[in-house]
C-alpha cells in the first residue's frame, strides 16, 4: 500500500471505523482512540496489507483495541475493589483484635461474674431481674458485677485498651 492509497483509506474508511467503534463501546473518546490506533497499525503494516483488505484490517484492530480497553477497565475495577476490601479487612481485623481481647478478658472471669456482666451490660436486665434469675440477692449481683468490671479493667489495661 502506497502513501496515496493509505490517505485514500483514511478518507474513505475513517467514518465507518468510527461508527463501528462508537456502536461497540458507546464512548466517543474511546472510539476516537480506537480509530487512531487502527490507522496507526495500518500505517505500520502498510507494506503487508492490500488496499482491498484495508477496511477489514481497520475494523479488526479497532475491535481488538476496544476489547483490550474493556479488559483493562475490568482489571482496574477489580484491583480497586480488592484494595477497598483489604482496607475494610484491616479495619475489621483491628476491631476483631479488640473483640478478641474483650472475649479473652470475659473468659477469664468466674462464671457467675461473666453471667451477671452479660445479663446486665449486654442484655440490659435490672439487678432485681438478675437476682431472681440466678437465685441470689440484689446486693450479691451488685458485688459480682463490680468485681467483674474491675477484673475486666485490669485485664484490658495490660493491652492499653482501657483508661
Amino acid at each position: 500500500m502506497t502513501r496515496a492509497e493509505y490517505n485514500d483509506n483514511v478518507k474513505s474508511w475513517s467514518g465507518n471505523v468510527l461508527r463501528f467503534a462508537v456502536w461497540n463501546c458507546r464512548d466517543m473518546m474511546r472510539s476516537e482512540d480506537a480509530v487512531q490506533e487502527a490507522f496507526a497499525k495500518l500505517w505500520e503494516q502498510r507494506e503487508n496489507i492490500s488496499v482491498e483488505k484495508g477496511l477489514g484490517f481497520l475494523l479488526t484492530v479497532a475491535r481488538r483495541y476496544l476489547i483490550d480497553c474493556f479488559r483493562h477497565d475490568a482489571v482496574v475495577t477489580r484491583v480497586h475493589e480488592e484494595l477497598s476490601k483489604d482496607s475494610e479487612t484491616v479495619t475489621e481485623n483491628r476491631a476483631t483484635g479488640l473483640s478478641d481481647e474483650m472475649l479473652n478478658a470475659l473468659n477469664q472471669l468466674p462464671e457467675i461474674q461473666r453471667s451477671i456482666m452479660q445479663l446486665r451490660d449486654v442484655e440490659g436486665y435490672s439487678y432485681k431481674e438478675i437476682a431472681d434469675m440466678l437465685k441470689i440477692s440484689d446486693q450479691q449481683v451488685q458485688v459480682y458485677l463490680f468485681r467483674a468490671r474491675v477484673n475486666m479493667k485490669k485485664h484490658l489495661k495490660n493491652y492499653n485498651i482501657s483508661k
